[in-house]
């Protein structure tokens, strides 16, 4: 840390970028993060639903109520997902209609 002058003269420019910079890249790993761990319960979700539906198939579960479930869980989700991402797509599309 750079010591700062009486008169406020200094090198503290240098380090509040590197601050920024720094800031930046921990927001950029979290959206990816979060962005990563949604999809992963989304498939998930998924991947459960077709097991319970397989389940269901070979008379190893007799209860269609919690097969039910488990496929309007992941419908549920994936529609958000899908929604999600057209939103992602327009909001691109409308930042690269104002640089123009």
């Amino acid at each position: 840390m750079d010591i700062m002058h009486i008169n406020g003269k200094g090198t503290n420019s240098t380090n509040k970028e590197t601050v920024n910079s720094i800031e930046e890249q921990d927001q950029g790993a979290s959206f990816k993060t979060t962005l990563s761990s949604f999809l992963n319960e989304v498939n998930d979700l998924q991947a459960k639903a077709n097991e319970s539906i397989e389940n269901l198939a070979t008379g190893k579960v007799g209860n269609v109520h919690e097969v039910m479930i488990a496929m309007a869980k992941a419908e549920v989700s994936f529609k958000f997902m899908m929604e999600t991402r057209n939103k992602l797509v327009e909001t691109y599309k409308e930042v690269m209609r104002m640089q123009v």
